[in-house]
């Protein structure tokens, strides 16, 4: 992403002039400069062997891909840590508006065509249709 903006960064803020404003052009700079030698560093060495290796600061916008994709992966882990492990999945199946006067109507068979076709739908050649 920051090589894009790199490349076309400058003609897309041009040609977006009307409506792009300082903000828009602060984040753009964000996530050129985002870990790279512009916003300095440190240097990182492992306890075991000796290796060092430099690592580049990040600029910490929250519009940054590079900074956010890892805090949208640990907020991801965090509530793939809060669910339960059931072992069902909780499926809805509607009746599109335009037949809710004949399902009044015809209850005992609409709703039986309904149950029936869901419960097709969800069981497919032994199998349940969502893999399990």
């Amino acid at each position: 992403m920051a090589d894009i903006v790199r490349h076309a960064g400058q003609g897309f803020i041009e040609r977006s002039r009307k409506w792009i404003n300082g903000q828009h052009e602060k984040v753009l700079l964000a996530i050129t400069r985002c870990r790279t030698a512009a916003l300095g560093g440190h240097r990182d060495r492992c306890s075991s062997c000796g290796h060092t290796a430099i690592s580049y600061n990040s600029c910490r916008n929250r519009h940054c891909p590079k900074c956010q994709g890892n805090a949208r992966i640990r907020w991801l882990q965090q509530r793939e840590r809060e669910l339960l492990p059931p072992r069902y999945v909780h499926a809805v199946f509607t009746l599109p508006r335009e037949l809710a006067p004949l399902a009044l109507q015809n209850k005992r068979l609409i709703y039986g065509l309904l149950f029936r076709s869901s419960a097709a739908t969800r069981h497919v050649r032994g199998r349940w249709w969502l893999g399990w």
